[in-house]
């Protein structure tokens, strides 16, 4: 999403994207953050999803997003659990940091960059950010055939704290993109509509073949591929995970 679609879905991102994963991300970035150790910088870091959760089980880890109003939410989570997490503004295209061991871009964050200049721009800052032998780490949900449709289709209906979210969405196809639109309702407990609200964003579904290509002509190397936060890949995974390494200087 766009950083003023963040900013509008932050209060509600816990029940909305947060509760839409179907598989144990969490659990894998765990486990591979603490088999490598070293530093670790999660890119679109949000609300703390997955940061908080690895900083609890003895994760260095920092964290960055362009959405101001993600990261309160993610200081306000923190300080709930006495968690003290080093957090940024950047964006995918534009961050700095100290020289880290494992970079993190999770939850298909890398279909925001819908061209090959702004994927470009992502690995050389990721390339710079990395330690000679760092490791990046992105995953994104693999592509499947799209169909536009006019029409708002309901997505959920779940429980908000005291309250109830509804999302509703449909999708354009613009080429190789999609352009999402999201309209949501909070309603109280007796399904009276408190307010409504509708996000706009364009994505890009790119395949692992294209961003290891990509990948490769900013000095990375594929090291293996993982399907669903498995240590596998199978036809019918939805996510694929890919592991990149700093290729030595020709």
């Amino acid at each position: 999403m766009s950083q003023d679609s963040y900013d509008q879905i932050a209060t509600v991102y816990s029940t909305d994207m947060g509760q839409s994963m179907a598989f144990d991300d969490v659990g894998y970035y765990r486990k591979l953050c603490l088999h490598r150790g070293g530093h670790t910088l999660e890119l679109g870091c949000g609300t703390g999803r997955i940061l908080l959760p690895l900083l609890q089980s003895g994760v260095d880890i920092a964290g960055i997003d362009e959405s101001a109003g993600m990261l309160a939410q993610l200081q306000q989570a923190a300080r709930a659990l006495d968690l003290h997490p080093v957090i940024s503004i950047g964006t995918l295209t534009g961050f700095s940091s100290p020289p880290c061991h494992t970079l993190l871009a999770p939850y298909s964050v890398v279909t925001y960059l819908t061209d090959e200049q702004q994927l470009s721009l992502f690995f050389r800052n990721a390339w710079q950010a990395l330690a000679d032998d760092g490791l990046l780490v992105l995953d994104t949900f693999i592509p499947r055939p799209v169909t536009s449709y006019t029409d708002f289709r309901l997505d959920y209906r779940r429980q908000h704290q005291d309250q109830i979210l509804q999302r509703e969405k449909r999708i354009t196809v613009l080429g190789d993109c999609n352009r999402i639109e999201r309209r949501y309702t909070l309603l109280d407990a007796a399904g009276a509509e408190i307010r409504t609200w509708t996000t706009v964003d364009v994505i890009r579904p790119w395949t692992a073949a294209e961003l290891t290509n990509i990948a490769g002509k900013h000095g990375f190397g594929l090291v293996t591929t993982h399907g669903n936060f498995t240590d596998s890949l199978a036809a019918a995974d939805q996510f694929v995970v890919l592991h990149f390494n700093k290729k030595p200087p020709q």
